[in-house]
């Protein structure tokens, strides 16, 4: 029995609102995860939870590197996993509630007065964490060419995502660090906050096993291993450029919001303003995102990322050089901002899809885990040097550990350590960026090659069928 749709089917690939709707939720649990994590972990291990940045260095460089690693592995069991209920949905239903459990975990600071003890129950949790996090994540964001084919249609199903995705950043960004200041300690705030955050990300990835249906479930599953996978991944010459156009983006992203809360508090002296500043910049992303996806449809995909990125990175290169009493100059600058960071939630997720049916009509299977896999795996590792050498460098530029956790400011940082979190705020996060955007420029598919690709595969799979 033939399992691709009709010629006539793909020629009107359109999928419903309720459709578009269901899976752009399921966003809502990686982002909001992810954006706790990647604001405010790194800030709280140092400045709540006591953990010297020379310590804090190898939980986040070792826990990244799983992290870099477990992408990969998870995306090519993903394709190899063939069950009635399809090749990703099992993932959801198997990890969402370890996701939970294991969030709330990282959160928890152990009655341990060593350094080196605090530092093994960081790393660990950091570990487990990430195998949850990655058992999900990956199979849901290999949903996204297994539900259409249209060129276009995939831009607007990566935008309803997207928009979830800012959507919930902007929620967790803002509440987290607002709700933990309603609390007198600040052990007892993150615990209670994460708690809500870690239960509500589960829910939408049982949402999504139940309603969602994959197009290609019936497809055979791939036979590569993990390293032929990556090698035949890696010969695709437009999967090189995609993943070198994401993870320098992501990297970027990663570096500059793990160190945004440094910045806003000790350069800037303003604390108690981290959770509207950071607001403005996730709403400022999210209200782009309509506008990069239209921008992506007239002008294409290469040429919309490139010309946000480009602001970006005038946007950044002002940040290293903002004067120490520039807040209200931070507002602006975080507004513009946004435009380049919804090109990198949305454009490189919809180039993704149009690389895996390249593939598919050169080896003849579809190996969507497998390239999602990787390319993460790819953003993962530099992000992995990025933030332990962010740690080292506050350690050797003399970072102080605050007196009292919950007073930030209780500790004067000397120019050294002001320097470096300028520097790697702004400055590195520029020369990143720039990366990006030479990679996008080498970019190789149009959405005419793509037409031509996808006509290809509907011949051969006629023929295939006939």
């Amino acid at each position: 029995m033939n399992s691709h749709p009709s010629t006539t089917t793909l020629a009107t690939d359109r999928l419903s609102f309720w459709t578009k709707l269901v899976y752009g939720m399921g966003d809502w649990g990686n982002t909001t995860t992810s954006t706790i994590f990647g604001f405010f972990y790194a800030f709280f291990l140092n400045n709540v939870a006591g953990l010297d940045p020379l310590f804090t260095a190898p939980v986040l460089l070792i826990g990244m590197i799983w992290d870099a690693v477990n992408d990969p592995i998870i995306g090519v069991l993903a394709d190899k996993v063939h069950t009635r209920w399809g090749r990703r949905r099992p993932f959801f239903l198997i990890g969402a509630l370890p996701l939970t459990i294991t969030f709330i975990a990282l959160w928890w600071v152990p009655p341990i007065s060593t350094q080196i003890g605090k530092m093994f129950y960081f790393l660990a949790t950091y570990l487990l964490y990430d195998t949850a996090y990655t058992f999900v994540t990956v199979p849901y964001v290999a949903l996204t060419p297994e539900l259409s084919e249209d060129y276009d249609e995939r831009t607007r199903l990566t935008g309803f995502r997207m928009v979830v995705s800012m959507a919930g950043g902007l929620i967790a960004a803002v509440a987290l660090p607002l709700g933990v200041s309603l609390f007198p300690n600040l052990r007892q705030g993150y615990m209670v906050i994460v708690t809500i955050f870690g239960i509500s990300a589960c829910i939408p990835y049982f949402v999504i096993f139940f309603k969602i249906k994959e197009r290609y479930s019936n497809e055979p599953p791939s036979t590569l291993g993990i390293f032929s996978g990556f090698l035949y991944t890696w010969k695709n010459k437009a999967f090189r450029y995609v993943a070198g156009i994401y993870a320098s983006a992501w990297i970027t992203i990663t570096l500059a919001g793990s160190l945004f809360q440094y910045y806003v508090t000790y350069y800037l002296r303003s604390p108690e303003q981290v959770d509207i500043v950071l607001g403005a910049l996730m709403t400022s992303a999210l209200i782009f995102i309509p506008v990069l996806v239209l921008m992506s449809n007239r002008l294409g995909k290469k040429k919309a990322f490139m010309i946000a990125v480009s602001v970006w990175v005038a946007v950044m290169i002002a940040i290293a050089f903002l004067p120490a009493n520039g807040i209200m100059f931070a507002y602006v600058l975080v507004g513009i901002a946004g435009f380049g960071i919804a090109a990198a939630h949305v454009i490189p997720w919809s180039m993704t899809p149009d690389v895996i049916e390249e593939d598919e009509l050169t080896n003849g299977v579809r190996r969507e885990g497998t390239f999602y896999g990787f390319m993460v795996f790819l953003q993962k590792s530099g992000a992995a040097l990025a933030l332990g050498g962010m740690q080292l460098a506050l350690h050797f530029s003399k970072y102080q550990i605050p007196p009292d956790e919950n007073n930030p400011l209780s500790v004067t940082q000397p120019q050294s350590a002001l320097l470096a979190i300028r520097l790697l705020t702004g400055l590195v996060p520029a020369i990143l960026l720039s990366f990006s955007i030479f990679f996008a420029a080498k970019y190789p598919i149009s959405k005419k090659k793509h037409n031509e690709t996808r006509e290809a595969l509907r011949e051969k799979r006629m023929t295939q069928s006939g």
